[in-house]
């Protein structure tokens, strides 16, 4: 699913048992059923430390330029689920709470078992949030049923991705590129385009 993950995503507190938006462009997934104990990737950089990475990387210019405005980015990924059933349900429940908190979906992807969600949070004209949401089955043909055993891959996979700040699109590439996700935004702007 990885690289379908670059192909297929164009790109990038639970509350009574559901996702819930939080101020500004921050979406808390950290509750999410069905995952399993840890993610095999967990990104979390707030403010703090992403000053930190700007100073580590010396003051690269580039750096500084990718990041400025962000206040957190959060980067989730699991490879095998326990429940992908619950995990898909989650995704459909947290896009309908998305929406009805103001956030605009960018992407909605069904595909061969997998699910992408892509929602932007817009304060006037400026992007505040993006909150990145892709769960499959693992076998990539649509039928939820792997080959192998139980510990195949065919559990399901997942990802979910937030970033929180003022968000400048044009650099949402250079921020997957420095978090080690890179790819899950290439094709985004033609997203964009298309929807205009």
């Amino acid at each position: 699913m990885r690289a379908r993950i670059t192909a297929i995503a164009l790109a990038l507190t639970l509350l009574s048992g559901g996702a819930r938006a939080q101020s500004g462009g921050y979406f808390d997934f950290t509750q999410v059923p069905g995952l399993g104990d840890h993610p095999q990737v967990q990104i979390d950089l707030d403010s703090t430390m992403l000053g930190f990475l700007g100073r580590a990387t010396g003051g690269d210019p580039d750096v500084a330029d990718a990041f400025a405005g962000i206040q957190n980015v959060r980067v989730l990924v699991y490879e095998m689920l326990e429940d992908p059933a619950a995990v898909a349900e989650f995704v459909e429940d947290s896009s309908g709470k998305l929406e009805a908190s103001g956030w605009k979906r960018i992407v909605y992807v069904e595909d061969e078992g997998d699910k992408v969600r892509i929602y932007a949070k817009l304060e006037g004209q400026s992007m505040v949030g993006m909150t990145v949401m892709i769960v499959g089955d693992g076998d990539g043909d649509g039928d939820g049923e792997g080959e192998g055993d139980a510990s195949s891959s065919a559990r399901g996979e997942a990802v979910f991705i937030n970033i929180a700040g003022n968000i400048d699109p044009a650099k949402l590439g250079q921020i997957a590129n420095r978090v080690g996700v890179d790819g899950v935004f290439d094709g985004l702007e033609a997203a964009e385009s298309a929807g205009e």
